[in-house]
């Protein structure tokens, strides 16, 4: 078993990581061909990307894969899963494409004990799955103390059942999400 990150130097992570990195790159390379991007802009995106999805998942996760938020909802099917996105009572977040080709969902933990509050609060926040942006801002905004909440987060007061006073709140998400993210959920939807 390797070693964990937290008693590895920086040295080795980098060493380690960088070989199986080339390992996969080599992989993916062979099958589909050398890419159109420059091979030091490509690792640096690469590595870029993986410290970006690190910090999101320190705020804002952790995350179910679907198996889990079945789980975490008593054991439901899939499309159960699907329809509680669609009607706007679940919150999924969609991540880039996996091998698959493609966007994969994931479900922050922390919702699955609010789900009733966040009926009403995802649909006046301006959630729409379909817009898969505006999921990673409502989740971040849901996440993030708020001066006019006293300091706490929207979902520590809708875990407290204070829904009436982040409603408010969930409006202005609205009112800031664009509209350039829509061309964004569109070209992923057609690439699934």
């Amino acid at each position: 078993m390797p070693p964990s990150p937290a008693a590895t130097s920086i040295e080795d992570y980098l060493d380690r990581s960088a070989a199986a990195y080339r390992e996969q790159l080599r992989s993916l390379v062979e099958q589909a061909g050398v890419p159109d991007l420059d091979a030091e802009d490509a690792g640096r995106q690469a590595a870029t990307s993986l410290a970006v999805g690190q910090r999101w998942s320190q705020d804002v996760g952790p995350f179910y894969d679907t198996t889990g938020a079945r789980a975490a909802l008593g054991g439901v099917t899939r499309q159960a899963v699907s329809d509680r996105l669609h009607r706007r009572a679940l919150l999924g977040l969609v991540l880039s494409a996996d091998g698959s080709g493609r966007p994969r969902l994931v479900y922050p933990v922390w919702q699955f004990d609010t789900l009733d509050q966040l009926r009403e609060v995802l649909p006046a926040a301006g959630y729409d799955v379909e817009r898969p942006v505006t999921g990673w801002t409502i989740a971040v905004w849901l996440t993030t103390p708020d001066s006019r909440l006293d300091g706490q987060t929207p979902i520590a007061l809708l875990r407290s059942g204070h829904s009436a006073a982040v409603l408010p709140l969930a409006r202005e998400v609205t009112a800031s999400l664009g509209t350039g993210e829509r061309s964004v959920g569109h070209a992923m939807g057609r690439a699934g």
